[in-house]
């Protein structure tokens, strides 16, 4: 028998280079897991804390309107990338939370953009392919602010055992 392999204590399976602001994404918007994410004016400034150690490393963080115009893009690209759903997302059945989970994710990305002031042609894009998915979704037609019914990084899905 050979002898066993230790196991690694660091996972590199997903490691790779990204632009750092692909990692601030998660602190604007929903990923996969959740489906809302926390407001800086209600809670911990995680996204400001963020930012301020970036721009230890990489000045240019500092600039408002570079970052801002940076991070808009991100949460645009990630928007994009999640919409790629659409045709798997329309063939579930009425209630998936999926669905209202997308049209978070959109909507978060035209906001945090929109607050930036960043790619406004593109962010009213997102907010009207999100109003027609709250249209043609009326399950996914909800107030997502509400942090009652969503608090932020709360789990999609309840864990299972």
């Amino acid at each position: 028998m050979p002898p066993a392999r230790p196991t690694p204590a660091l996972s590199t399976e997903f490691a790779g280079y990204a632009h750092a602001l692909t990692d601030a994404v998660c602190l604007h918007v929903p990923g996969p897991a959740w489906m809302t994410v926390g407001d800086p004016a209600e809670g911990p400034d995680l996204a400001g804390h963020y930012r301020r150690a970036l721009a230890r490393g990489v000045p240019e963080a500092e600039d408002d309107r570079r970052y801002g115009f940076g991070l808009g893009a991100a949460c645009v690209s990630w928007a994009l990338i999640r919409l790629e759903r659409f045709a798997l997302l329309d063939a579930r059945p009425p209630g998936d939370r999926s669905r209202p989970q997308l049209v978070a994710t959109l909507e978060a990305a035209a906001h945090t953009a929109r607050s930036h002031r960043a790619l406004p042609h593109l962010t009213a894009w997102l907010q009207r392919i999100a109003a027609l998915l709250r249209g043609r979704w009326p399950d996914a037609d909800q107030d997502f602010t509400d942090p009652v019914r969503f608090p932020a990084y709360q789990a999609r899905h309840a864990p299972s055992m």
